[in-house]
């Protein structure tokens, strides 16, 4: 299929579905978590004590959180879509008393993909951006830069989001950014208390 044909159909799917919110909720929420998680991970390692030795502990274990993390939010996104389509499709078909067109159902089906793809991507994004600093940094360095990258992640999703509905961005941007702050003040309390 050539590629202005491709576009077409992918612009017709959309006017079908209107997958674009969904898409969009479904972005803000993985890259949320996947985030916080490696969040998680790294205040939670270096809190009990971890060192230079267990940076590859600390590596392998965010890269297993963000990629189990990215494939569950797309499966799950998947099946919910999937049952969330057929829903659309029967009411809509009941409403009409006739069937869809094949195109229509395709368009749903297309819906559901690209929600799950967009739900696993999402995290496992937002998850690898703060581990870049532990290849290049000691372990107290690359934690503090691994929570400034996942700060600024979380402002960035913040402000594009105040900037849909016309917020101040800044202020809808320190407001995600706080969550993840608090997040890690939480996680770093619990990390140092031995257990």
């Amino acid at each position: 299929m050539a590629f202005r044909a491709w576009r077409r159909r992918i612009r017709e799917y959309d006017e079908i579905t209107n997958v674009g919110p969904v898409v969009r909720r479904y972005f803000v929420i993985g890259a949320f978590d996947g985030a916080l998680t490696v969040l998680g991970i790294i205040i939670g390692a270096v809190g009990a004590g971890a060192t230079e030795a267990h940076k590859p502990l600390i590596l392998s274990a965010s890269v297993g959180a963000a990629v189990a993390l990215a494939v569950s939010s797309a499966v799950g996104a998947y099946e919910a879509e999937r049952v969330e389509k057929k829903l659309d499709i029967t009411t809509i078909e009941r409403a009409l008393l006739a069937r869809l067109s094949e195109e229509h159902k395709e368009a749903f089906q297309f819906a559901a993909i690209v929600s799950a793809a967009v739900h696993g991507v999402a995290p496992l994004l937002a998850a690898i951006l703060p581990l870049i600093p532990f290849f290049f940094l000691d372990v107290g360095t690359a934690t503090i830069a691994a929570i400034v990258v996942a700060l600024t992640i979380l402002f960035v999703i913040g402000a594009y989001l105040g900037n849909l509905v016309r917020e101040r961005v800044v202020v809808t941007g320190l407001r995600f950014a706080a969550a993840g702050l608090g997040t890690a003040v939480v996680l770093w309390l619990v990390g140092t208390r031995p257990i």
